[in-house]
């Protein structure tokens, strides 16, 4: 009969818990103290040691341990907003899946028998735990940062308006040197429609040049092209077609406000994935005004 050390139990399910309680404050933004997390994770050690010392069937029961579960996570949090407090545990439940689920496989793969599981399987376990959080939190972060500076844009080109989904990019920081002007960045297919045919042929060109501006015969759009220098990832000096709206206006706060006289960078590419926005709107493009 194998021995079962009560110490070592007590122990490796304290550490555990603590590790899951932690991640799942850190996915639910959860405000805790760290004796509270330690009190949770301690009331699941004993539990489990309770299980194995014990000889109590009841406290198999999955009633008795969803309870200890949401008794964990009320010690952890507090009790808080019953949504909040499904949440936690959901998430708590999720981490203590995919810790089981990620050391099952490691038993699995590496040919072991569960019968006899090397100390480096839990850790190893919570690192691939801790690496699919990141992977979460970080896709997470980036989503809300990206929804709470998505923004619409609307622009008139004569009697012609375009109205597209745009994020607000603060590193987007070109300028038309000559009229000072800040730039919009836009994918020229958001433009198709409005743009005559020759102007359209220019923004398919790979490399802009003068002589491409020149060959516009119409006389409304020559007078709107620019051609814009600008800098980036591999690309020390490059051309980008500009062209000049009269009106720009900004869906902000639940109404449309006018933005100041900028121009817009077409670019021969999708901007965000699945159209999420369509444009990159400069900081500098906001200024107190009211649309309609």
């Amino acid at each position: 009969m194998p021995y079962v050390y009560a110490d070592l139990v007590l122990v490796v399910n304290l550490v555990m818990n603590y590790f899951l309680l932690s991640l799942t404050a850190a996915l639910t933004q959860a405000r805790s103290m760290p004796w509270r997390l330690g009190a949770g994770s301690l009331l699941g050690g004993l539990y489990a040691l309770a299980v194995i010392a014990a000889p109590f069937p009841f406290l198999t029961l999955p009633i008795v341990k969803i309870f200890i579960s949401l008794a964990m996570v009320v010690i952890a949090f507090g009790p808080g907003p019953w949504q909040n407090l499904l949440s936690r545990l959901a998430c708590f439940y999720l981490l203590s899946f995919l810790t089981g689920g990620a050391a099952l496989s490691l038993l699995y793969f590496g040919a072991i028998s569960p019968g006899s599981v090397p100390w480096w399987s839990l850790p190893a376990a919570a690192a691939v735990s801790l690496s699919v959080v990141y992977l979460v939190w970080n896709y997470r972060r980036q989503y809300r940062w990206q929804r709470e500076n998505r923004v619409k844009v609307r622009l008139r080109f004569g009697s012609a308006w375009v109205e597209v989904p745009a994020l607000v990019d603060t590193g987007n920081q070109l300028w038309e040197p000559l009229s000072n002007r800040p730039v919009i960045i836009l994918e020229n297919k958001a433009l198709s429609g409005i743009l005559p045919p020759e102007v359209e042929a220019l923004c398919r060109q790979e490399r802009m040049d003068w002589g491409g501006l020149a060959s516009i015969s119409n006389p409304e759009w020559a007078g709107r092209c620019r051609l814009v220098p600008f800098s980036g990832l591999g690309i020390k000096r490059g051309l980008l077609l500009g062209l000049r709206p009269d009106e720009v206006s900004l869906f902000v706060d639940g109404k449309w406000v006018g933005g100041q006289p900028a121009l817009v960078g077409l670019v021969n590419q999708e901007l965000g994935c699945g159209g999420n926005y369509r444009a990159l709107v400069p900081p500098d493009l906001f200024v107190c005004g009211d649309a309609g």
